[in-house]
C-alpha cells in the first residue's frame, strides 16, 4: 500500500469545497477525501477499462495504459475535466467527464464511447477499485448489494458505492490483492469469478454490457461514486441521485460554476465592454475554491500528494501564512464569502495566547509541526484589516475584535526588549529559526492593519498604542535589519545553526554564540547574522507596506533578488540563495511577488514578463505549481497550490491597477 500512496504529482482536481479527488494526465482517478478536503483520503487504485464482447476470456484494455493517447482541459469556466481518449488500434475514442455535484457528495464519471471502426461490435465497460478507506487496509467489508447492483464498502462510518445506473451488471467479484493470484490480474484476463463480499483490504471489479455499437455510434455510461456516513444514507443519495439524468447533472454543476464566478467576481468592474476576465484568472479562483472547506473556512495548501511525508511535511493543511494571501486575493476579486469564512475560522482556531499554530486541519484540529511562525499573527491581523476595509461589515468587525486584541498582545509580548524586533521564530519558509525581516515586516503591517481596525471601533487609545509599537518595530526593522556594507536587508539576525555552522562561522570570523536548551541539556549555537538574500523581503513592500514601492530600500531589494536569485536558465527566481529544497528550484510564488512590486511601481514590462512567465509554466490544464523545473521549466513540485494562484490573481490586479485594499494605511 505504501506503494499505491507513494508522492506523485496531480494534472486536474475535481470537487465541492467539501469532496475533493485529483486525476493524472491519463484520466486514472488517484485521489478522493471526503468528508473534508484535507481527510480523509480514500483510494488506492480505481481503474476502468473496457472488454471487447464475442471473444472467451478477452483482456480487458484499462483507459489509463500508455497504448491511450489523451488530452485533457476543463470545460470553460468550470470544475468540470473533460478527457479525450482515443485507441488507435482498437478503433476507439472516449470523451469522460469528471465532476463532483456541488451539493450531494456523489462524483461522476461520464464515458462516452465511440467505435471508429467500420464494422459493427459490442463491448462491456469495467471498472476495478481498491478503496483504502482512511489510508488504511483493515477493518473493512467489501460486498455487493444485488438490489441497487452496487459495489459498498464500508470503514466505521464511511460508506462508498459503485455502480453504474444504466446498465445492468453482467459480471463481479469481491476479493482481496495480497491472496492468491492478484485480483488486478485476474481482472485484466476478463475474468470475473463471482464472489460478493470480502473482509478487510477488499478489492472489487463490475462489469456492464454496451452491447453492440454501430460503425461511427456512440453510447454513453456513467459510473456514480457516493459517499456517506451509513448505508441507508448511501443508498438513499445514490436513489435521489440517479432520479436526474446523467446529462441534467453535467448542465447543472456546469451553471453552478459559471454563476458562482459571474456573480461574485468583481474582476469585470473597469473593464470594457468585449474585454473578459483571463482563463488563467478565472482557473486560479475556480481552484481557489475547490480547496477552501465550505464547511468550516479553512484552506488548504494543495491537495496532498506526500501522505508518508517521504520528500517533504505534506500539504493538505491549512496554514493561516498560505489561507492569508488565499483571502487576499479572494477579497481583492470580490468573493467576500470564502474570504470572511476563512478569518472566522482564523477567529475560532486562534490559540488562547493570540497565536497561531503553525497549520491546521480544516475542521480545526492541530495538524503536524516543526515549529512556530510568528509572522502568521500579523498577516491574520491585516488580513481582517484588509477584508473590512473593501467591504465595511460592521458585524465582522464586531466578531473578529477579540481576536484582533488577542493577537496585538501576543505581539506585544513577542516583541524583545532588547531590539524591538519578534523574537526568533521559524521563517516565512520554516526553514530557519531567527528574527527574520519579512516576521518583522508582518508584524508591522499587523500593528498597522489593528491600528486602523481600533480607530473604526471608536478605540483610540488603543489605536495610539499599537501606532506607536509599530512605528518602533519599523525603525528596529530599518536600523536593525539592514545591511549597510550590502546596501540590502538581512533574510534575519539572532539565527538558530548547527553545530557544524557554528564552527565555520567562528572560523570566518563572524558573530557566533551559544546557549542551552530550556532544560539546561543541550548547546544552542546562534549567528548574528544572515545575509543571504531572501526574495521573502518583499514583503516589506507588499503586503505590509513597511516600505513604499518606490523607496531607495525598495529599489536595492529589487536590484539583489535579480542580481542573486534568478535563475539564468529558465527564468523565475528562487526563494532565497543556497535553497535546496525540492531541488532548488525557481518559484511561482516568488516570481509573482516580484512582478506585484514592478507593477506597484509603474514598470509594467517587468511586472508582465514574470507574470507570462508564471502562466507559461503551468500545467495543461492550467493549474500553477509551487516550483517550476530549474533546468526544462514546467512544474516540478507539488500542483496546483493555492498560494501560487493566489499571488497569480494579485498580479494581474496590480498590472491593471486594481488592488482596492492596497495600500491599507500610508507609512
Amino acid at each position: 500500500m505504501k506503494k499505491i500512496l507513494s508522492p506523485q504529482l496531480t494534472e486536474g482536481i475535481i470537487g465541492n469545497s467539501k469532496m475533493l479527488a485529483a486525476i493524472k494526465g491519463n484520466g486514472e482517478l488517484f485521489r478522493i477525501f471526503w468528508p473534508y478536503i484535507d481527510k480523509g483520503q480514500h483510494l488506492g487504485r480505481f481503474f476502468v477499462g473496457i472488454q471487447t464482447d464475442g471473444c472467451p476470456d478477452s483482456p480487458v484494455s484499462w483507459f489509463h495504459t500508455p497504448a491511450w493517447q489523451t488530452q485533457q482541459e476543463y470545460l470553460l469556466g468550470t470544475n468540470i475535466l473533460k478527457t479525450n481518449l482515443v485507441h488507435s488500434e482498437m478503433g476507439l475514442a472516449v470523451k469522460l467527464y469528471d465532476f463532483i455535484l456541488p451539493e450531494a457528495d456523489v462524483l461522476i464519471r461520464q464515458y462516452q464511447i465511440k467505435n471508429l471502426k467500420e464494422q459493427r461490435r459490442s463491448f462491456s465497460l469495467v471498472g476495478y477499485c481498491l478503496f483504502l478507506i482512511d489510508e488504511s487496509p483493515l477493518y473493512d467489508t467489501l460486498y455487493l448489494k444485488f438490489s441497487h447492483q452496487a459495489l459498498i464498502q464500508f470503514r466505521y462510518d464511511t460508506y462508498i458505492l459503485l455502480a453504474a445506473p444504466d446498465y445492468p451488471l453482467t459480471g463481479y467479484h469481491c476479493g482481496r490483492e495480497d491472496v492468491g493470484e492478484e485480483l488486478l490480474d485476474t481482472t485484466s484476463k476478463g475474468k470475473f469469478p463471482g464472489a460478493s463480499s470480502n473482509l478487510r483490504g477488499g478489492a472489487g471489479i463490475l462489469k456492464w454490457e454496451l452491447g453492440f455499437l454501430a460503425p461511427g455510434e456512440e453510447k454513453g455510461i456513467a459510473l456514480y461514486l457516493a459517499f456517506a456516513s451509513r448505508e441507508r444514507q448511501v443508498l438513499d443519495l445514490y436513489t435521489r441521485t440517479i432520479n436526474i439524468p446523467t446529462s441534467s447533472w453535467l448542465d447543472k454543476t456546469a451553471s453552478f460554476w459559471q454563476n458562482w464566478g459571474q456573480k461574485n467576481s468583481t474582476l469585470k468592474h473597469g473593464l470594457e465592454d468585449k474585454e473578459v476576465v483571463p482563463e488563467e484568472i478565472q482557473r486560479s479562483l475556480l481552484t481557489l475554491k475547490l480547496l477552501c472547506n465550505r464547511k468550516t473556512g479553512g484552506i488548504i495548501a494543495a491537495p496532498e500528494f506526500d501522505p508518508f511525508y517521504t520528500c517533504c511535511g505534506g500539504y493538505a493543511y491549512c496554514w493561516p501564512r498560505d489561507g492569508f494571501f488565499a483571502a487576499v486575493a479572494l477579497d481583492e476579486a470580490g468573493f467576500y464569502k470564502e474570504a470572511r469564512d476563512f478569518y472566522f475560522y482564523c477567529l475560532r482556531v486562534q490559540e488562547t495566547d493570540g497565536s497561531w499554530k503553525q497549520r491546521y486541519f480544516t475542521d480545526g484540529k492541530w495538524a503536524p509541526f516543526w515549529g512556530h511562525q510568528i509572522d502568521q499573527v500579523g498577516a491574520v491581523l491585516w488580513g481582517y484589516a484588509h477584508h473590512f476595509t473593501l467591504t465595511k461589515e460592521q458585524n465582522f468587525l464586531a466578531a473578529v475584535w477579540p481576536s484582533v486584541c488577542l493577537g496585538v498582545s501576543y505581539l506585544f509580548h513577542s516583541l524583545s526588549p532588547a531590539n524591538n524586533l519578534p523574537q526568533p521564530s521559524f521563517d516565512l519558509w520554516e526553514d530557519n529559526y531567527c528574527q527574520s525581516t519579512y516576521a518583522a515586516a508582518a508584524t508591522y503591517g499587523g500593528l498597522k492593519a489593528a491600528t486602523l481596525l481600533a480607530k473604526n471601533k471608536g478605540e483610540l487609545d488603543k489605536a495610539n498604542l499599537w501606532w506607536e509599537a509599530a512605528a518602533k518595530v519599523k525603525k528596529a526593522i530599518l536600523t536593525r535589519q539592514w545591511e549597510a556594507k550590502t546596501k540590502c536587508f538581512l533574510r534575519g539576525i539572532n539565527r538558530r545553526i548547527s553545530a557544524n555552522e557554528y564552527h565555520w562561522h567562528k572560523e570566518q570570523g563572524y558573530q557566533v554564540w551559544s546557549t542551552t536548551d530550556p532544560l539546561e541539556l543541550y548547546p544552542v549555537y546562534w549567528a548574528e547574522q544572515d545575509r543571504r538574500i531572501d526574495a521573502a523581503l518583499a514583503g516589506l513592500v507588499f503586503p505590509f507596506r513597511v516600505l513604499k514601492p518606490t523607496d531607495f530600500w525598495t529599489n536595492r531589494i529589487i536590484q539583489a533578488i535579480e542580481k542573486f536569485l534568478t535563475n539564468v536558465q529558465v527564468g523565475g527566481i528562487h526563494r532565497y540563495q543556497g535553497d535546496v529544497y525540492a531541488g532548488g528550484n525557481p518559484w511561482v510564488i516568488t516570481t509573482l511577488w516580484l512582478s506585484i512590486i514592478y507593477a506597484l511601481r509603474g514598470e509594467k514590462e517587468k511586472a508582465l514578463s514574470l507574470y507570462q512567465w508564471a502562466i507559461k509554466n503551468a500545467n495543461s490544464l492550467g493549474l500553477l505549481p509551487e516550483q517550476v523545473d530549474r533546468r526544462v521549466g514546467g512544474p516540478a513540485w507539488v500542483i496546483p497550490l493555492g498560494w501560487s494562484h493566489a499571488m497569480l490573481v494579485l498580479a494581474h490586479l496590480a498590472l491593471g491597477n486594481r488592488l482596492r485594499g492596497y495600500p491599507l494605511t500610508e507609512n
